[in-house]
């Protein structure tokens, strides 16, 4: 089943056809199969069809931390994310022990794949994205993306019991620690869980940024945005300019390292000079903290601004210094109902700190040495 029988039209149809009969066949037999979503499904505008799917068949869905919000974390058959050693140890058993994952618009990056600890087998897998359509070991030419999503939704797919599978944590009651207790990184995202609402846009810098935003629950489609495939560092500052410019009910809560902010973060004069009002939090470790667990050195420290600061430079905006978890309660809630621009939070964290999802992959790692 290598291409089409003839060029054209005509022949993507005939590919078409055997690929989704194919599908069919492999889907039906499946005793747990199980979507993983990814951003394709966000940039072509499927996510209504994945939803169909979903609710056609009662197949349930994980996204990887690239395509995460491509539905919202409520759906009773949202599983959560998928990003091997990273994610969440029962979502992970679940998507590796199915005989048929279903990836739709899958890049297969280092940082989806949890830095390649990632176990799919391609024989139990179907792949399809904008530049390749495989079945197990079968590849099929020249079918467009779109025209398989929607192909799929016309199939005789079995409808499955409603089964017992795994679901995003819920949202904890956040109660600050008295005293001058340090902050760490697990209670720094318990407590942006809280702060995130209807109205908020998460936009996370690569690092410890991005693999601890991956907990957090986002209640509608396309409300996260991070670089999960170039990794680009510094992305995260300016990224919320654009997507509040796209989308100005939403209010972007970024996520962003000291060493990654130094890199852009003073694009902040573009947030103030359009009226933008972003919620900033540094995750100040004092340098570039994912490296320090691979091979530390002094080339991982950066020069130690102060960020809080940022807005008598630009004569805009609020600054808060935060070293405890009161602290970070009182900016979180001034900055909540401080609308009248940018909100920058200095969160002071020890260097060696890191996050659960961080930690997660630490530890299965060391399994593995």
């Amino acid at each position: 089943m290598g291409g089409p029988v003839g060029g054209g039209e005509a022949g993507r149809s005939i590919t078409l056809r055997a690929a989704l009969a194919e599908a069919e066949q492999m889907i039906n037999r499946a005793h747990q199969p199980v979507i993983l979503a990814d951003v394709e499904v966000h940039r072509f505008g499927l996510q209504d069809e994945v939803l169909k799917l979903v609710q056609k068949t009662n197949i349930p869905v994980a996204a990887t931390v690239l395509g995460k919000s491509v539905i919202g974390e409520q759906h009773p058959f949202y599983l959560g994310i998928y990003e091997g050693a990273m994610g969440r140890d029962d979502v992970r058993q679940y998507v590796e022990s199915s005989d048929c994952v279903i990836m739709l618009g899958a890049f297969m990056t280092d940082i989806n794949l949890g830095i390649y600890t990632a176990r799919l087998d391609p024989a139990r897998s179907i792949y399809a994205t904008s530049e390749k359509l495989s079945i197990r070991y079968h590849t099929y030419e020249e079918v467009r993306f779109k025209d398989f999503m929607r192909g799929l939704l016309g199939l005789r797919l079995r409808r499955r019991a409603v089964r017992k599978i795994p679901h995003p944590l819920p949202i904890k009651r956040f109660e600050a620690r008295s005293g001058r207790a340090k902050l760490t990184v697990k209670r720094l995202f318990e407590r942006l869980n809280a702060f995130l609402s209807e109205h908020t846009v998460v936009v996370a810098d690569v690092g410890d940024a991005l693999f601890g935003a991956a907990d957090l629950f986002i209640r509608h489609r396309t409300e996260f945005l991070g670089p999960a495939y170039y990794a680009s560092m510094g992305f995260a500052v300016p990224a919320s300019i654009g997507a509040q410019l796209a989308n100005p009910k939403l209010r972007p809560l970024v996520l962003v390292g000291d060493g990654a902010f130094q890199m852009t973060g003073m694009e902040l004069a573009t947030t103030a000079r359009y009226g933008l009002n972003p919620v900033v939090v540094v995750l100040n470790n004092h340098g570039y903290g994912t490296e320090r667990h691979m091979q530390d050195g002094p080339y991982n420290d950066v020069w130690p601004w102060h960020y809080s600061r940022v807005p008598e430079i630009l004569g805009a905006g609020r600054g808060f210094v935060v070293e405890t978890e009161q602290e970070l309660d009182r900016a979180l809630l001034e900055a909540e109902h401080w609308k009248r621009g940018f909100c920058i939070l200095d969160v002071q964290l020890a260097p060696l700190d890191r996050s659960p999802a961080l930690d997660r992959l630490a530890s299965r790692l060391a399994k593995n040495l």
